[in-house]
């Protein structure tokens, strides 16, 4: 994965956190009887909110990295191989946000300089995200219905992420995204599909 990608993903992980910046800091007036806003009625608007303007942009910007990601693991052919040793580790997921996104919605955000060391301790955050390959252990990917295992291959471990679940003495077809982390599905079903296919076509 490049890494643009993993900042993506690491955005992704922290849509929590942008979700709640928005509601709590938006502040627009909701009248039904009132006429639409003129442009320097909605430059003020916007100058009032700021903060949930990023973060708008943030969700939009970690959406189509989702986005990407899916067209990414879309072409997992490698393989079969057979999974020898399985262990699930999507106690990881809660990890991340337990340690990480959390204790980030506690920021104080009534000042600039609070706001200023938010996003300092995001970028340092993100940094570490991205170096150490953290991008799997991602939660919103868990909502997504992903999940994470550790395996053992005839050629060594792997960490595989999918959107199944693998058992032990299963065959998948994989996609490498980073160095020993993979994305994986069933081979019997890429099977499946294929002969699917060819019948489709004759």
């Amino acid at each position: 994965m490049h890494r643009p990608i993993k900042v993506g993903m690491y955005l992704l992980s922290l849509w929590l956190l942008f979700v709640l910046i928005f509601v709590n800091k938006v502040t627009i007036d909701i009248c039904f009887d009132c006429k639409f806003a003129n442009k320097q009625e909605l430059v003020e608007i916007a100058k009032a909110n700021v903060l949930p303007l990023i973060c708008v942009g943030l969700l939009l910007v970690s959406g189509a990295c989702y986005f990407r990601f899916r067209y990414l693991i879309a072409g997992a052919q490698d393989g079969p191989l057979c999974i020898e040793s399985i262990e699930d580790k999507n106690a990881e997921h809660l990890v991340f946000l337990a340690t990480y996104v959390v204790p980030l919605v506690g920021f104080g955000l009534d000042n600039v300089r609070q706001m200023i060391n938010l996003g300092i301790t995001l970028c340092l955050l993100g940094a570490l995200y991205v170096r150490t390959n953290l991008f799997y252990a991602n939660p919103t990917l868990a909502l997504l219905g992903f999940r994470i295992f550790n395996v053992t291959f005839k050629d060594g471990p792997a960490i595989l992420i999918a959107n199944t679940v693998l058992e032990k003495g299963e065959a998948v077809n994989v996609l490498k995204l980073d160095r020993n982390i993979y994305f994986a599905t069933l081979a019997i079903k890429v099977a499946h599909e294929d002969s699917r296919r060819t019948k489709e076509q004759s």
